[in-house]
């Protein structure tokens, strides 16, 4: 019983750092981040992506959203407009 003891006492000592060490949950896959705040801003209808109008509106170039509008359906989503640098 008397060389159980350290064992004892080195598990209390050493169980925070186990805790320390764990890194903090992932983020929940399913729910996604809010778009920023310049995307829902220009998005005036709010369905989700930017049309041309509204990027007219915002004064965003032609040039600069056809370069951004990788999938040419004629509107920005989420992941296009990142593209665009002001």
């Amino acid at each position: 019983m008397k060389n159980l003891s350290p064992f004892i006492a080195a598990a209390f000592l050493l169980a925070p750092l186990h805790s320390i060490a764990q890194s903090s949950p992932a983020a929940d896959p399913g729910k996604a981040s809010a778009p920023p705040r310049s995307f829902v801003v220009i998005d005036k209808n709010n369905d989700g992506h930017i049309s041309r109008d509204e990027a007219k509106q915002a004064g965003i170039s032609n040039l600069n959203f056809d370069a951004a509008d990788k999938d040419k359906d004629g509107k920005l989503n989420l992941s296009e407009w990142t593209l665009l640098k002001f």
